[in-house]
């Protein structure tokens, strides 16, 4: 019976925790925010919360910036905009840490390979989850250096170029903020210029005549 009474005791705290951590979640809550619904997914629209939910994304026919921080497979900072100026490139944006983004660079260098003659392909890793946790800070891009090769090798990527990018979500300045990006590979096709002609979200089933 005592063991009984404490176990109620608990679950009791437990209860009356999880209440008022949700009251509070709430109550931090603006007044008058929409929140997802949970029986269809709906989510809220722009009026609802107060503002535009997505940053528009860098569309077909304007220039694709390049001015982010950026480094090569050696550690070396360079500049972006060097790698495809005068070139009809596809820069591709990825994510090192899902397998799924990861495993969409082998097909898109066999469909270059094969339908896009002469197009400069680019890779960027927009990733360094874990790097922090070895190493701190100054090892961040070393570690990030370290992955693509692994990367590289494990895949059989041949030629393509394979850059990091760090990317910080949360900062305005970031490489998806500033790209708008909403989904991890994002491959946008440049002309000579770095006008972006085409962009591609996730995987995709690469046929002739895509690029």
């Amino acid at each position: 019976m005592k063991i009984r009474a404490s176990q109620n005791r608990v679950r009791g705290r437990i209860k009356s925790t999880c209440t008022f951590m949700s009251l509070a979640g709430l109550l931090a809550l603006p007044v008058g925010a929409a929140l997802a619904d949970s029986k269809d997914g709906t989510f809220p629209t722009a009026e609802q919360v107060g503002g535009q939910v997505y940053i528009d994304p860098v569309a077909v026919g304007q220039k694709m910036p390049t001015d982010f921080d950026t480094y090569d497979m050696d550690g070396q900072k360079i500049d972006l905009g060097n790698v495809v100026q005068g070139k009809r490139s596809m820069v591709v944006f990825f994510i090192s840490a899902v397998p799924v983004s990861v495993n969409e660079l082998a097909a898109i260098e066999d469909f270059t390979q094969k339908y896009g003659k002469g197009v400069n392909l680019v890779f960027v890793n927009a990733d360094t989850v874990g790097s922090a946790l070895m190493g701190g800070p100054k090892a961040v891009i070393p570690n990030s250096v370290k992955t693509m090769h692994l990367i590289k090798k494990e895949k059989g990527l041949k030629s393509t170029k394979i850059y990091v990018a760090p990317n910080d979500a949360l900062s305005a300045e970031s490489v998806s903020t500033r790209l708008g990006i909403r989904g991890l590979p994002t491959s946008f096709l440049l002309d000579d210029k770095g006008v972006v002609q085409k962009v591609f979200v996730g995987p995709q089933k690469w046929k002739k005549g895509d690029i």
